[in-house]
């Protein structure tokens, strides 16, 4: 026996041919050692140095192949050179069943011949690890034999794996589940084929593949999102790796990529491929908004049917087995995981050191009782609450102390950086810091979000006994000059009457001049805000759940209150990314829908136009919010200016006095358009107010100033992170 070492991947090539023919002669024939995988793998994964290729030929004749990779593996404090299969990689593995590539009869001679090989060609200590060996391999038990012989370290661990033997007809399939589950995969696929815009396809071209990669990687990572983790294809090798081999199957005629669609988007894909007549599932992705719609089951039951019609008899999970699997018909096979080492000093702790610390976990639950072992994870809640009351002490020792005071003419003079080093230097130009509020009362209802009262007040009290508080009309006056002092200004959107009620004795007592940016439509009519009217319709709607055909079928459940809350911020953002009309027609399908209000709570809600004129009388500027609050950016441009206009007229109708300083509603990026301050300086207002965090300066676009919302409900720590903000520009 002559052993070739192969440790470049261009010397691979040339072993194509041979490499076939050994393949299909073995009894290890799988797609994961074809030397299409291989190669697609080792272009993605591979690095310099590491390839290990051996053939193995006798007489002339290529008798084995070992695909093999030298890594260096870490255990235990342990660091040795393993040898691998070619497409092991651990806890995120493509390659399912590896193994030695060898012609029937000669698997002890060749396996001979490679230990012979190792022992010489690489470092003294080095281990195999030899993972995923499909139980039924011939070259299971020559290793055995072959540890045992030269009296090595030898382990095995069984991992499970789950398939499917298919009949020839779909119902003889069918009458392989359980009842339950067989009458679910019945209505579910027959409910979606029986919707027009709802298609199921298996990829065909080139065209194709290139639609549908993309569409894996992001349904397989919102999938995997649900539960709190990233899902495989967040690194850019196993993108890569997908996107070599896919040709490749799609040319061989293995690919098998099945996927549904409805109106043209992609609700769920599963891929795989076929080989020797086995169908086998290596990723899935689907559309977790789309899960009450079932597509990944419907798609996996017309995979499985359209695999039937194609005389595929096996159906193969690959690694791993559980009830997802098992309701599919799936029954346990093994694969084995290896593990060949010479029993050097080096090796003892690598080898036995998993067997060692699972016979200690087990005598360490023996001896303590359980109660004391369940309170071992528990720490981290602890130590993050604790940390919110250093927090909070710790704030509350800055606020009560003489620091605020003394800190105040060196927080106006100077400024902070830390990056890239940490520097201090002198004020040059003054600044504004806008904060902006909504509703402020005691109410505590979580749909109709608001700043308590005490809290306001403390916010209040801590600006005017530390910060210069201005007007609106100052702030952009100071801005437009050359003035180095730091001011503050406090401005109100939408105009909600708890604002006279609660925030306007506040203000009065603490001197504190505000402007409130008033949306007219509703404190003309009295009604709610629109998206206060949808929000009302979720808090009392009697339904479990809403579905809706959005963007994509959607789902929106309302059984508890957090689900409901969730679901108005969910209706909300989708609501925020279509045009007005859109916005307006879905709006009503969405109250409709959910039932109309028992009782329409958030009537009455707004200022009238009375306590308008006697606040302006009493020191509170007023501004334009639109008539409608809608997002300015998703109307037209004679809808946007009628908008704005029409609201700067009505207000300067009711208080007698110009108005030129407007809000945008809702005021992200987003939410507005560059064409939008056109529009507010064709109505005459001077300046307009974002919701972008940041501060005012000489050179912050007047028709773009940064606002910031009350960032903490504890006073204290308010006010600290407020000093921290203005010491570092922030």
């Amino acid at each position: 026996m002559t052993v070739v070492e192969i440790r470049d991947q261009s010397d691979m090539a040339q072993l194509r041919s041979e490499w076939d023919a050994l393949l299909r002669e073995s009894p290890s024939n799988t797609i994961f050692l074809t030397p299409e995988w291989v190669t697609a793998w080792w272009s993605a994964y591979g690095s310099s140095g590491e390839l290990r290729l051996l053939a193995v030929y006798h007489d002339g004749v290529l008798r084995g192949i070992a695909p093999l990779r030298a890594k260096n593996v870490r255990r235990y404090g342990q660091t040795v050179q393993a040898l691998q299969f070619i497409g092991d990689v651990p806890m995120d593995c493509d390659s399912d069943y590896l193994d030695f590539i060898i012609a029937p009869g000669y698997e002890k001679r060749v396996l001979e011949s490679i230990h012979r090989h190792v022992a010489t060609e690489e470092p003294r200590g080095t281990v195999l690890l030899l993972n995923e060996i499909p139980e039924r391999s011939p070259n299971v038990a020559v290793l055995r034999d072959l540890a045992q012989a030269h009296d090595m370290d030898f382990t095995e661990t069984e991992v499970p794996c789950g398939t499917v033997r298919l009949p020839e007809r779909w119902d003889d399939y069918l009458a392989m589940l359980k009842p339950r589950f067989r009458t679910k995969v019945r209505s579910v696929l027959r409910n979606l084929e029986n919707r027009g815009d709802v298609q199921f396809k298996l990829c065909g071209n080139a065209e194709e593949l290139d639609r549908l990669l993309p569409a894996l990687y992001d349904l397989h990572a919102r999938r995997w999102r649900e539960e709190g983790k990233p899902g495989v294809f967040r690194g850019n090798a196993k993108r890569n790796f997908y996107r070599e081999l896919s040709p490749v199957l799609l040319d061989r005629g293995w690919l098998r990529f099945s996927y549904l669609e409805w109106n043209g988007r992609i609700l769920a894909c599963q891929y795989g491929f076929t080989y020797n007549n086995v169908y086998s599932q290596l990723q899935e992705g689907y559309e977790p908004d789309s899960e009450h719609w079932n597509v990944g089951v419907a798609l996996r039951a017309w995979s499985i049917r359209e695999y039937i019609k194609q005389g595929v008899s096996e159906y193969d999970f690959l690694g791993g087995m559980g009830r997802h699997k098992a309701d599919w018909g799936a029954h346990t096979k093994y694969s084995k995981r290896l593990l060949l080492a010479a029993p050097t000093p080096g090796n003892v702790l690598f080898v036995h050191g998993p067997r060692w610390e699972k016979a200690a976990r087990e005598s360490v639950r023996a001896i303590v009782p359980e109660r004391l072992l369940a309170t071992q994870g528990a720490g981290t809640g602890t130590a993050s609450s604790s940390g919110s009351r250093l927090r909070q002490m710790a704030a509350s020792f800055y606020v009560n102390s003489m620091a605020p005071a003394l800190l105040r003419s060196v927080r106006e003079r100077y400024q902070f950086s830390f990056h890239p080093t940490i520097s201090c230097r002198k004020r040059l130009e003054g600044g504004a810091r806008i904060f902006y509020y909504h509703r402020v009362n005691d109410d505590n209802d979580p749909f109709f979000s608001a700043t308590p009262t005490a809290v306001f007040e403390a916010h209040m009290r801590y600006l005017a006994r530390h910060y210069r508080v201005v007007s609106m009309g100052e702030v952009s006056r100071r801005l437009e000059g050359d003035s180095r002092e730091m001011v503050v200004g406090v401005t109100f959107d939408d105009g909600y009457r708890d604002n006279y009620e609660h925030a306007f004795p506040i203000l009065k007592r603490y001197n504190i001049p505000a402007t409130v940016f008033l949306t007219t439509g509703s404190l003309d009519s009295g009604e709610p805000l629109w998206f206060e009217a949808m929000a009302e319709a979720i808090k009392q709607s009697g339904q479990e759940y809403l579905d809706l055909e959005f963007d994509i079928p959607r789902r929106f459940w309302l059984r508890t209150q957090a689900e409901r809350l969730e679901t108005n911020g969910q209706l909300f953002a989708l609501l925020r990314e279509l045009n007005d009309t859109e916005r307006r027609t879905r709006l009503d399908e969405i109250v409709a829908r959910l039932g109309a209000p028992k009782q329409c709570e958030r009537r009455g809600k707004m200022l009238s136009w009375d306590q308008v004129r006697l606040m302006k009388a009493n020191g509170i500027d007023f501004g334009g919010h639109t008539v409608t609050h809608p997002f300015l950016s998703k109307l037209t441009a004679g809808d946007a200016a009628w908008e704005v206009a029409e609201c700067k007229r009505r207000v300067e109708q009711e208080i007698q006095c110009e108005v030129d300083l407007f809000a945008y509603p809702n005021g992200r990026e987003e939410d507005f358009a560059s064409s939008s301050k056109d529009i507010l300086r064709q109505a005459g207002y001077r300046a307009a107010v974002t919701t972008i965090w940041g501060m005012n300066y000489r050179s912050t676009d007047p028709m773009e100033l940064r606002r910031g919302g009350p960032w903490e409900d504890d006073p204290a720590l308010f006010a600290l992170k407020l000093d921290w903000y203005q010491f570092a520009n922030q």
